[in-house]
């Protein structure tokens, strides 16, 4: 399956994570706001999660943007997270998320889809789709699977299965948490939606959008596997 519907976003959202710790929650600490063929780098100083991730270890800022202030003209910057479109195998990464080497793309969505997750880095960034009108698609990296894989054993899980989102409001971290069940594998919570989708989530579902999910990929170090799962949103039937 590929991504045949590209949604072009007016922000990313640039999500660290703790390196260490059993806390792993992801949290927002600034926007990637499209300015033209460009972006700006917006720190949310005064957001729970940004001072969250300060308590956690966060140092307050990306490398090379001081955080007493936001940047304009960052987009090549945060470009070097993803490969260089003259390399011989770009096409392949195109296809490992999920996209048409002959689509026509902006570099800031492809950021976006891409995720730009770097080796031993913090950083993730977040599409988050706010706008959005169906039909489209995306990948979606499960949250917190580690922590879950002892019940929803990683051996278990086949490119194709089925996935079923079900909201948590009795989630003693977050009420508005989604959690993710891969039923063919187990019946027991697999991880959860990332933060910065999780608005957009809940009204998905509350309005009765035709909300699906097949596991799509599987990869990642031995001792932090990655389960990635193939997304469609579609009008409501």
């Amino acid at each position: 399956m590929y991504i045949e519907h590209i949604i072009e976003p007016a922000k990313l959202l640039l999500s660290w994570q703790s390196p260490k710790g059993q806390d792993r929650q992801r949290h927002i600490v600034a926007e990637l706001r499209h300015e033209g063929d460009d972006a700006k780098l917006v720190y949310l100083r005064e957001s729970p999660d940004y001072v969250g991730a300060i308590e956690k270890g966060f140092d307050g800022e990306y490398p090379g943007f001081p955080a007493t202030q936001d940047h304009s003209g960052v987009l090549a910057a945060f470009l070097k997270r993803l490969p260089p479109p003259n390399r011989t195998d770009f096409s392949q990464f195109l296809n490992a998320i999920r996209i048409r080497p002959e689509a026509s793309i902006s570099r800031f969505a492809l950021l976006g889809y891409a995720g730009g997750k770097l080796p031993g880095d913090e950083f993730y960034i977040i599409h988050p789709f706010d706008e959005a009108s169906p039909p489209f698609e995306f990948l979606l990296l499960t949250a917190g699977y580690r922590h879950y894989r002892e019940k929803v054993p990683y051996e278990a899980l086949k490119i194709g299965m089925p996935v079923s989102f079900l909201p948590e409001p009795d989630n003693q971290y977050d009420p508005n948490a989604v959690r993710i069940v891969i039923p063919d594998a187990s019946e027991s919570t697999a991880g959860y939606v990332c933060r910065g989708l999780l608005p957009q989530f809940r009204r998905w579902l509350a309005e009765g959008l035709d909300v699906k999910a097949t596991v799509e990929r599987l990869n990642g170090a031995t001792e932090h596997p990655l389960v990635f799962l193939f997304v469609t949103v579609r009008a409501a039937r």
